[in-house]
């Protein structure tokens, strides 16, 4: 395989995972932050269905060490208030501060902004093409994952 190719493809995927992270340089949290609000506050309306520590940490999105993470990192901003569920002790019940709510607000609002005037700059068929090709190439990888490196190595051979 062409060593150029992979390195711009490298290249590449690192310079958008970047640009990534950066999308809320407004509100000092980062993507995964956001992304955990986000959760937190579809489930807050309704009181009884309160989203606990652990319910989160079984979201697929997330890792149980980054959700710890994410959480300890925006408890200490302010932003979230974890505290013991009153009707089932073991259960750790977390909710939005009135902090929270606003930066949530404010990064929605940044965040839909951007990728509008990203979308409306790489022009309605190019996003559905970009869509399709990484949409192709996420389940290219995670059927990857399940090759041996035993099977890694025989494909370097035949380069």
């Amino acid at each position: 395989m062409d060593v150029l190719l992979k390195e711009e493809f490298i290249a590449a995927m690192h310079r958008f995972k970047k640009v990534g992270r950066s999308f809320l340089p407004c509100c000092g949290i980062n993507m995964g932050e956001f992304f955990v609000m986000e959760r937190i506050s579809r489930d807050m309306p309704c009181s009884s269905t309160d989203i606990s520590a652990s319910e989160m940490q079984n979201h697929p999105q997330f890792t149980k060490p980054a959700v710890s993470q994410m959480l300890n990192s925006l408890e200490k901003k302010g932003y979230v208030h974890r505290e013991i569920d009153k009707n089932d002790r073991r259960r750790i019940v977390v909710t939005l501060t009135a902090d929270g709510e606003e930066v949530l607000k404010q990064g929605k609002t940044n965040f839909n902004n951007l990728v509008n005037q990203a979308i409306a700059r790489f022009g309605e068929e190019n996003t559905r093409q970009f869509i399709s090709l990484v949409a192709r190439l996420t389940d290219i990888t995670e059927d990857l994952k399940d090759i041996s490196p035993q099977d890694d190595k025989k494909e370097e051979h035949l380069d």
